[in-house]
């Protein structure tokens, strides 16, 4: 045991400041015992689930509509499409999803989002590189969807570029945090119809750097998917600079209205 220890000192030796940060988490974990990420009872691992919570989380899985990552009853092969793309086709190509929002994303969202829990964001990133690998296996830049000023003063950070950062060396593309601003600030898009949110986002966003864009493969980086009227927006704005295809990859997606994220 000593040795190992000895072992261990030696690799941290030229870098003080990253062993003591070390000694700090490993002391600061046995003070204050990590929580489940949802419920917040004891792990015994840091930025994970309990096995209660684990379990009612809805993973997507195939199969799916190769356009909107929603879930499918059966597998109809290769390139299968949701019946909802004849009256509700989106302005982005594909979207994928890592969960269903249900009663455990919920909580990860609101913990992520409004309570700013540690770990939440790298949970998130580590569940959605698996499912939007075919989003990300070519694409250029990782584009979190963008907070106007206002709000992100208020809130302090901007869930969806905590959750790119995490994202982006799982699947070794960088962030675009800057390109695209928020000019103006929206009402709360809940309880709205899809025609609502999309007039509600009407000129709602502005690209700033059309050199990171135009041309570019953009995936779109967020918690929660509803309607897509966001996702909608954005694509129109980043086509209309010139962006080669605008993906979506988010943590999770509303499947029925009956669990609208509030």
């Amino acid at each position: 045991m000593a040795r190992d220890q000895t072992i261990d000192s030696g690799k941290h030796a030229a870098n003080p400041a990253r062993w003591l940060g070390v000694v700090a988490r490993k002391s600061l974990d046995v003070l204050v015992p990590p929580l489940c990420l949802s419920c917040r009872r004891p792990l015994a691992q840091p930025r994970a689930l309990c096995g209660g919570c684990w379990r009612q989380l809805t993973l997507v899985g195939a199969p799916i509509c190769d356009i909107m990552g929603t879930p499918l009853p059966y597998d109809a092969g290769p390139g299968a499409r949701s019946p909802e793309l004849r009256w509700n086709h989106p302005l982005y190509d594909r979207a994928r999803a890592a969960v269903v929002f249900d009663a455990v994303s919920r909580r990860l969202v609101h913990q992520l989002k409004y309570h700013d829990v540690p770990g939440v964001a790298h949970l998130m990133a580590t569940l959605m590189a698996p499912a939007a690998h075919d989003l990300t296996a070519d694409a250029d830049i990782l584009l979190p969807v963008p907070l106007h000023r206002s709000r992100l003063v208020a809130r302090r950070f901007n869930q969806a570029a905590l959750i790119a950062d995490q994202l982006s060396p799982l699947v070794g593309i960088p962030v675009a945090r800057y390109a695209v601003q928020r000019t103006r600030r929206t009402p709360h898009q809940v309880g709205l119809r899809r025609d609502e949110r999309a007039n509600n986002l009407h000129d709602a966003f502005m690209v700033k750097d059309r050199g990171a864009i135009a041309g570019r493969r953009v995936v779109l980086v967020d918690d929660v998917l509803t309607t897509g009227a966001t996702a909608d927006a954005l694509a129109w704005t980043l086509r209309a600079a010139g962006a080669r295809s605008v993906a979506v990859a988010v943590f999770a997606r509303v499947v029925g209205r009956e669990t609208e994220p509030d």
